[in-house]
Parts: structure tokens; sequence; C-alpha cells
């Protein structure tokens, strides 16, 4: 080999050798790493470059120890890198690799955070209302067993829990009607038993002597006559006679015999079975002057309740009308 040809071949060896590190005019490389949060190695990640307004498009993947390799040989352009795997956020950013060199970067993939628990969803008025009164059924029933217990107080307590449950439930209204009265609390009876007539108007019965009785004690005249008028159409029989006979009671202490007359007249048509009533009228038509009906009716009671408290009275006036002629 003489000088000059083995001066080329040195060359040659030279280039051969360099040619490992040499790169094409305006190439460059992209020697990338991704990892997690932790900082350990992600393997099997999709790394995607693209540029825009081409149809250029690079597609890898890591190894097992998370790196990549992107030869790109026009470095001059800027590129889109986007770097994705099941389970992790994907993510993406420009990447303008250099000409002539070698690009080193660490890409982190974070793992979303756990999706908060979704609000529950508002229920609808209607489904609201449903639970207002499956509820309010269900504590009805509670102060019932309660009551058939006599633990009135908690039943009452239970009884106030259904109504404010369900606004729109007449029962506890009339069972609240019944437990005040008997315990004297005439305004909260009234209350109580006003409201059940607001829900339930058609049922009048249920609670009209409760109505009654309570605005008697309150001194009501206006809502007991009211309450009492309705109840004789409502509900004519035994209770309700008492009920119009003290009325006349009242009447005839206060000295207004004629009104008297009229309610026991009254009282005797709702129930002729009712002794007292006859007493009542005997009374009432020996102080107006009427003895031939005073007679009568004293008389009657007499037959009817012979063993009543009132029956020696009774007697003695009988006694007293047959000495006057």
């Amino acid at each position: 080999m003489n000088r000059k040809t083995r001066a080329i071949f040195t060359v040659l060896s030279l280039l051969l050798a360099l040619g490992g590190s040499l790169y094409a005019i305006g190439e460059g490389r992209v020697l990338g790493t991704v990892v997690d949060e932790s900082g350990k190695p992600v393997a099997d990640v999709t790394i995607t470059l693209t540029r825009a307004g081409s149809n250029y498009k690079q597609d890898k993947k890591t190894d097992g120890k998370g790196k990549f390799t992107l030869m790109i040989l026009d470095a001059t352009q800027e590129y889109q890198i986007r770097i994705e795997k099941q389970g992790f956020t994907p993510f993406e950013e420009p990447l303008k690799p250099k000409a002539g060199d070698t690009m080193r970067v660490t890409y982190t993939l974070v793992q979303p955070a756990p999706a908060a628990p979704a609000a529950p969803a508002e229920p609808s008025p209607e489904a609201k209302a449903l639970e207002g009164k499956n509820q309010a059924i269900l504590a009805y029933n509670e102060a019932v067993q309660k009551l058939k217990l006599n633990d009135v107080d908690a039943a009452a307590a239970k009884f106030q829990e259904a109504a404010q449950l369900d606004p729109n439930l007449p029962e506890p209204h009339a069972a609240l009607a019944d437990i005040y009265i008997s315990k004297g609390k005439n305004a909260e009876a009234l209350a109580a038993a006003n409201q059940y007539l607001k829900l339930r108007p058609e049922d009048q019965k249920r609670v009209l002597s409760v109505r009654y009785d309570a605005a008697l004690a309150l001194g009501d005249k206006a809502t007991a006559d009211a309450a009492l008028d309705a109840l004789v159409q409502a509900e004519p029989g035994r209770d309700t006679a008492v009920r119009v006979v003290n009325k006349g009671v009242g009447l005839f202490n206060a000295g207004k015999i004629p009104e008297a007359i009229e309610i026991f007249q009254r009282a005797l048509q709702i129930d002729p079975t009712l002794a007292k009533t006859h007493y009542m009228l005997g009374l009432s038509y020996g102080n107006s002057g009427e003895e031939a009906k005073a007679k009568e009716h004293l008389t009657k009671f007499l037959e009817m309740a012979p063993d009543d408290e009132n029956a020696g009275t009774a007697k003695e006036m009988l006694e007293y009308l047959k000495t006057k002629k």
C-alpha cells in the first residue's frame, strides 16, 4: 500500500469510527424517561410525536426502565409530544428538539385523584312529600301503640311528630284533640279539633263533641253553640242529648226559664229515654206556673228513674203541686 492509498484508508477508518456519533444536517434526537409521581420508571407508555400542519406522526413505547428514543430528521421544526398510559392522566406539550444534538428529558405521569362521591340527588318535592307521609304514618302507628299501653304523654308526643311530618294527615289532630280535652287543655283541644275539621270537613262527628266541650270551657259561646248544633245533626244520641240538657241547666240556673224549656224539649227529641230531661222539664214548667206539664214530666221521670238521686226532690214537687188547685 503506497502513502496516498494509506492516507485515504486512514481517513475512511476515522470516519467509520466516528460514524455512530454523527448527525445529518438538521437532525436531532430525544432521549426520554417516563416516571410516576414516586420517581419509579413506567414501562409500556405510549409516546406520540406529531407536527402541526402535516401528517407527520411517530409512535414509540417506553421500555422496562421507562425509557424511549425519538430520532427527528428535521429538528428545526416544533413538535407536539403526547404521553399516555391507562391509569394515568395523559400529558401533552410542545417539543422543540435541538438540531445536531441530543435532548434528554424526563416526564412524570400522574395518577388522577379518586373521584369525589357524587352528591346525592336532591329529591323532588313529590318524593319529599311521600317520604314525609310514610314517616308520619310510622309515627302515628307508634303513637297508637303507646296509647294502648296507656302511655298518654308519649303517645301525644308521637301524634305531634306525625302531624309535623305530614301536615295534611288528619288523624293525628283528632287523636290529639281527644288527649288534650281529657287533660283539660281546652285551647289545645279546640285548635286540634279545628285543624282536623279543616283537613277532613266531611267527617264532622269525629271531633264535634271535643270542639263543643273545649269551646264551652273556654267561654266561646258562639263556637260552642255552632258545634252543638252541628253535633245534633251529625250524631244525635245519648251523649249529645246530655250536652243539650246541660246547656238547658245553665239557662235554668240563670233564670232563663223559657229558653231552658226550649232546650230541654230539644234534648227530649234527641233521646226520649234520658230521664234527666223530664226532671228538668218538670222543674222548669213548675217555675213557669204550668203545673199540669210539671206533673206530667215529674211523674215520667219517677217512672223512668225511681232510684235517681233527684227522685226525692221530684216526689216533693209532685206532692206540692197536688196541693195546689
